[in-house]
């Protein structure tokens, strides 16, 4: 699923060749930007209309690499008989938004798409996968992209991601990353993601801004499924988003799992949770991608 499961190997050219239904470090976009690269595995006796596994990865929208995954595409891939993608996107910055971000969702989904169809293959569904930064990704594109992507998502499954922007922890020196690093640094991060000034003494006045980028803001009856974890002893990502999730998700009566991991921090640790959500990973492609 993820870097639940992370085993980045050094590729080779095997890896690379386009026989064996591999394409690693492949570009997305004609600039050929190294942000913006994907790495895909299709099963051998794939054909047709196909689902496909996207995973997003991590690191506070400014760091982090799809390479954490790659090689478990080859896992998944293998155990499940489905096609599996990892992507790298654009770090957040003065010039790269949130919404610039989704849009690199969608060109790689583009690409990965038309990668598929030279092996006759037709992406027509998409699980989407990510821990923190990446479960954001992965939840806002699929509660806002749903109608406009060139695969079409059919769930999500991730880890302790984002869902409000509004909640004033981000904001605060109870955030454990603010301590160690400044004040400033979820303000100045999440400012440029939603293209306002964010001044934590005024949440109010950026609410809109926030809520525009904040998953939660977007849960209404046509959600798809979602299967979600969070640790509640969380000092990055407080673990009221994942109850605020939740209740959303309950209200408008949308089929999803909430696991919450009692003893564990940003990294979810327990691992009797995380083989749940494992689980869980593996019976959402069973159910939504076969």
């Amino acid at each position: 699923m993820s870097a639940m499961i992370p085993d980045r190997k050094k590729n080779n050219s095997s890896e690379n060749d386009d026989s064996c239904r591999r394409r690693f470090d492949r570009f997305y976009t004609p600039q050929q930007n190294g942000r913006q690269t994907y790495d895909l595995v299709i099963p051998e006796n794939a054909s047709g209309s196909t689902g496909l596994v996207l995973c997003i990865h991590g690191g506070g929208w400014v760091e982090g690499s799809k390479d954490v995954y790659t090689g478990s595409l080859l896992k998944v891939s293998g155990e499940k008989g489905c096609a599996a993608a990892c992507m790298n996107y654009r770090y957040v910055s003065e010039t790269v938004s949130f919404e610039d971000v989704l849009d690199d969702v969608s060109s790689a989904l583009a690409a990965i798409k038309e990668a598929g169809a030279t092996y006759g293959v037709d992406f027509d569904r998409v699980l989407l996968t990510g821990i923190s930064a990446g479960g954001h990704i992965s939840l806002l594109y699929a509660y806002t992209r749903k109608a406009a992507a060139p695969i079409k998502p059919v769930g999500v499954v991730e880890l302790c991601g984002p869902t409000d922007f509004a909640d004033g922890f981000y904001y605060s020196n109870k955030n454990s990353v603010n301590r160690a690093v400044g004040p400033a640094y979820f303000r100045n991060i999440i400012s440029n993601g939603v293209r306002y000034a964010v001044d934590p003494d005024d949440l109010s006045s950026a609410a809109p801004a926030l809520l525009r980028c904040s998953p939660v803001s977007y849960v209404t009856a046509d959600a798809v499924p979602t299967v979600f974890g969070h640790g509640e002893q969380d000092t990055i990502v407080p673990y009221q988003n994942a109850l605020d999730l939740d209740a959303a998700l309950r209200a408008n009566g949308v089929e999803h799992t909430f696991v919450s991991f009692p003893d564990s921090g940003h990294g979810c640790e327990d691992k009797q949770s995380m083989k749940k959500m494992m689980d869980l990973f593996f019976g959402c492609i069973d159910r939504y991608l076969k």
